[in-house]
Parts: structure tokens; sequence; C-alpha cells
């Protein structure tokens, strides 16, 4: 009985990393109109291929898809559609995509290549990461690769190229560099835009010139492309720091931050950049420093902090001080959200610190405040049976 008990615990802890936000932006319409979107776009297909009574579905398109970030990324780089396939359109969709379990998501092409295909429910970071893969696979460096070779050096066909290059995580930096000294004749706006999308790391001359043109260059593109742009090179080069073991690389790419981003979003990106960089060499103090920096400057996002909250349980689950800070900002996204995944997962952190009378005092409360509004009290009674179990 214990045994069971503890299955619905652990399959309630799958929940810590959803969240209730605008998420993913599904089209309304036909298979076959999405992917005459997509190919318009030129922008890829994801599709969710599910069933009614699918489990994992329902998990996902409550717990996943509603996921900001989640939706940030595929909002941006796909047009996305569900398919219930026991409906006529899935059915027809399954005649050239077969399904054999639910859910399968594609990821298609605009001219319905399968570009990936995955089977089963995914977390909101292995969907991204999915989705990361996908578009990896569509290299439209090759439209202009040929034009390049045979020599033709300008400004619209390197800039898609190298544009082209990044996006499929290919080098370019070379690229870039031959063409810049060769001094092109190119317009100030040009120069610039080409700059910006050359300058893949934060340690480079070229990131350099993207500092000094900040107004410039955020007038021609956006201020919300310039700072998207500066992030990728900024995380590139702190990802650098890590891999050379280079704190002043490090050091470089956070005053950089500070001069590229607004300010709340310069301390985010150091906090965080510093939290993988201590954590990468075990400073277990300086670690903890940086992610309580990041935590009081996210502590309205519950996204964010649970964030936090995974890193620390993933790295340092045995560390009582951190664990104790984990249970904190877990208490914090519990009152922001007030749900049971939230629940689940700070009692599981209190558990994990040993503060398992706590924790049921926590579930008791909720189950009264449920049982009083005739909410569902079993979910509650499975986390107090396994609660009590821990008691030592």
């Amino acid at each position: 009985m214990i045994q069971k008990k503890i299955s619905i615990f652990i399959v309630l802890l799958t929940v810590f990393f959803s969240g209730n936000a605008q998420g993913i932006e599904f089209f309304h319409g036909t298979w076959k109109e999405a992917m005459a979107k997509a190919k318009a776009e030129d922008k890829p297909l994801f599709v969710d291929a599910f069933a009614k009574w699918c489990g994992p579905c329902k998990s996902m398109a409550k717990n996943v898809f509603t996921q900001d970030e989640v939706g940030k990324f595929y909002n941006t780089n796909f047009i996305n559609l569900k398919l219930d396939m026991e409906e006529t359109d899935g059915v027809t969709f399954g005649h050239s995509y077969p399904v054999q379990a639910y859910p399968t998501l594609f990821f298609l092409d605009g001219d319905g290549k399968v570009l990936k295909l995955v089977k089963g429910g995914q977390t909101p970071e292995g969907l991204v990461s999915l989705g990361n893969e996908a578009l990896k696979k569509i290299d439209r460096s090759l439209r202009y690769e040929d034009q390049y070779k045979a020599g033709d050096r300008s400004f619209d066909l390197m800039y898609n190229y190298v544009k082209a290059l990044n996006a499929a995580g290919k080098p370019s930096l070379k690229i870039s560099n031959d063409f810049l000294a060769n001094n092109p004749q190119l317009t100030d706006i040009q120069r610039l835009k080409f700059i910006l999308e050359a300058a893949v790391d934060a340690d480079s001359k070229l990131f350099d010139q993207v500092i000094e043109n900040k107004s410039k260059i955020e007038k021609e593109v956006g201020k919300a492309y310039y700072i998207e742009k500066c992030k990728s090179a900024l995380a590139a080069s702190s990802k650098k720091a890590v891999d050379y073991e280079m704190e002043s690389m490090l050091n470089d790419a956070k005053i950089k931050a500070e001069k590229t981003l607004p300010d709340d979003e310069a301390e985010i990106f150091i906090a965080g950049a510093e939290m993988q960089f201590f954590k990468a060499f075990k400073n277990e103090e300086k670690y903890m420093t940086a992610y309580r920096k990041l935590a009081k400057n996210v502590d309205d996002d519950p996204v964010k902090l649970k964030e936090i909250v995974t890193d620390i349980i993933r790295s340092y689950k045995d560390h009582p001080k951190m664990i104790l800070d984990a249970a904190d900002y877990a208490s914090q996204i519990y009152e922001l959200k007030d749900d049971m995944e939230s629940l689940t997962q700070y009692c599981s952190i209190l558990v994990l610190g040993k503060q398992v009378e706590k924790a049921i005092k926590v579930v008791n409360k909720a189950r009264e405040k449920a049982e009083k509004s005739g909410g569902e009290l079993s979910q509650y009674d499975n986390l107090l049976s396994f609660l009590n179990s821990k008691k030592s």
C-alpha cells in the first residue's frame, strides 16, 4: 500500500516543471492549411498528435504547453497545431504521417518533410530542447552556400548566409571576419546589421562594436531583437568561461551585459551566469551567493524560481543550507500559484530537509481549505499518506 502511495507521489512530482502562463498559441485550421502557413512564413510546423483519452496528452496540454517560456519559444519559431487523431483531420493526417502512440510530436518543414518525430510526453525543458534540435536540422545556409562559393559577396547574400549559419549552429565567425576584412561597400546601417548577426560571442571585437553602436542598431532592428542577439552572444561567452576555466572571461561578459541589457535583465543574466560558473567548479559559497541574488530579482516569477529550485536539487540535494533555501523558494512558488503541483514540490523539498512534520502541517492546511470549497481531496490524502510514511 505504501509503495502504491509512493508511486502516486512520484507521479505528482512530475508536475514540478509545469506552470500556468500564456503558453503555445495553436493554429486553428486544418493540417494542410497549417503546413501552407508554415511554408509561407518559412517556419517549421510543430504538430501535437493526440487522443482525448490519452493521459500523457492531457498532462502536456495542462502542464507543458501552458508554460510561458515554452510558448515564447514555440510561438517565435514554429507554426503550432494540435490534432485529435480520432477526428477527421487527424485521420487524414495519419494517412501521410502514421501514429502508433500518443502523444506523437512531429516537427515538419514547409514541404512536409519530417525533421524530428518523438513519441511520449515531455517536460517543458525537454520540449524546448526537442524544438531546438528540429530547428538545427533546417539548414537554410545551403540556400546561400553555392552563391558564396561562386564569389557573391553582396550584403544581402552575406547577411542571410551568416544568419542562416548561426541558426543551424554552424561556424560563421571566419566567414564574417573575412567579409569585413575586405572592406565591402556597405552603408552604415548595413554594416551595423551585419555586425549584430556576426557577433556570436561577447568576447570579440565585433561585439565591442555592437556595444559602441547600441542606439543606432536598436533603432534599425528594434530593441527586443538587439537584446535577444546580445543575450545569445553573452551566453556563448559565459559558457566558454566554464569550458576554458576562465573567470576573467565571465567577468568580461558581466561587464558587457551591463552595457547591453536593461538593468533588470543584466542582473538576472549575471546572477545566472555566476550560478553556472561556480557550480561547475564546486565553489559552494559563491554558487549560493549567485542563486540568492538571482532569486531576489525573480521573486515574483514562479517559473524562474522553479528553475533555481531545480538547479539546487539536481546539484546539491545533500547540502542542508541550500535545501533550506530551496524550501524557501518553493514556499514562494506555492504562495504565488497556490495549486497542487507547487504544494507537492514544496513538500518534497521539506522532506529532503527532514522537515516532514512541517510538510504535513502545510498539506493539512491546504486540505482544510480545499474541503471548505468542495474541492477534490484524494490528492491531499495521497500526499499525506506518503509524508506519514516518511516520519522517522
